[in-house]
């Protein structure tokens, strides 16, 4: 996975990933919203629009975490995503990960927790072959 061709990819630290998640939130909310809406407001089926709405927003990668006494390696599988639209944000605690799918039109976002606190300076993100390489 760390051949020559592997991408650097940018990322954001932060001290936790709670504004990208709450962003999330209310995208998910508004298109519940109007899931309600199209039904003309009849019945009470909040969690099912709610299913619905993350549904159509969203994809959530597969994801593998690693943790050894060295490093914690996280694998993110992202198919054809370009690097360059991976927005990556990582806390001491956690990060997230969000991109534009152009197959789909849908939204990647998955959050991730690591196994332990990191420092999220020392944290390196490699795009290579459809996957997503981040160590620390």
């Amino acid at each position: 996975m760390s051949s020559p061709e592997a991408t650097l990819v940018p990322m954001r630290t932060a001290e936790t990933i709670v504004e990208e998640i709450e962003n999330m939130y209310d995208e998910i909310t508004r298109r519940a919203y109007e899931i309600f809406q199209k039904r003309a407001g009849s019945h009470s089926l909040d969690l099912e629009d709610w299913l619905a709405a993350e549904q159509q927003l969203l994809f959530k990668p597969g994801v593998q975490v690693e943790d050894t006494t060295r490093q914690i390696t996280v694998t993110i599988e992202l198919g054809k995503i370009r690097p360059l639209d991976v927005q990556l944000v990582i806390s001491p605690d956690a990060m997230v990960i969000q991109a534009a799918d152009p197959a789909t039109g849908k939204k990647v976002f998955r959050t991730i927790e690591f196994p332990r606190r990191i420092d999220p300076r020392k944290a390196e993100a490699r795009y290579n072959g459809g996957y997503l390489l981040v160590t620390v």
